[in-house]
């Protein structure tokens, strides 16, 4: 079983950095780089994980995320949140409980450790579930 992420972020660099990060980990990635573009793949695509930025243009992150989390055929997947903004300032424009897990950009050394113990945890979680 293949775990299929959706990684939505404006920036070209962090799209890069998190495609060969999760790959070389035996995810199959896909990157788009709005949240416009995003609605529509997980409309087509069954994905088992979102990560998207915080900042982008139209739909910014949280929007995505509120839509995402309203959908009864897409509410299970977890959505992971990367930001240059701190905790408190994301809490303040979203609710944190519909977060799976949410970073600091850059990512550093233990933030991609993190990231990819979480997405370990997720992927022994679905795997039970299919079992």
């Amino acid at each position: 079983m293949t775990f299929r992420i959706l990684v939505v972020d404006d920036n070209r660099i962090s799209r890069e950095t998190l495609q060969t990060l999760l790959m070389h980990s035996g995810c199959q990635v896909d990157c788009v780089d709005n949240a416009i573009q995003a609605l529509s793949k997980v409309g087509h695509v069954q994905y088992d994980l979102v990560i998207t930025g915080f900042f982008m243009p139209v739909i910014d992150g949280p929007h995505l995320t509120g839509l995402l989390k309203t959908r009864h055929d897409l509410a299970h997947i977890p959505v992971i949140m990367l930001s240059t903004r701190s905790t408190s300032d994301v809490a303040a424009a979203m609710d944190m409980n519909l977060l799976s897990l949410f970073l600091r950009k850059p990512l550093n050394c233990d933030a991609k450790r993190l990231l990819l113990e979480h997405i370990s945890t997720l992927i022994v979680a679905t795997s039970g579930k299919a079992a």
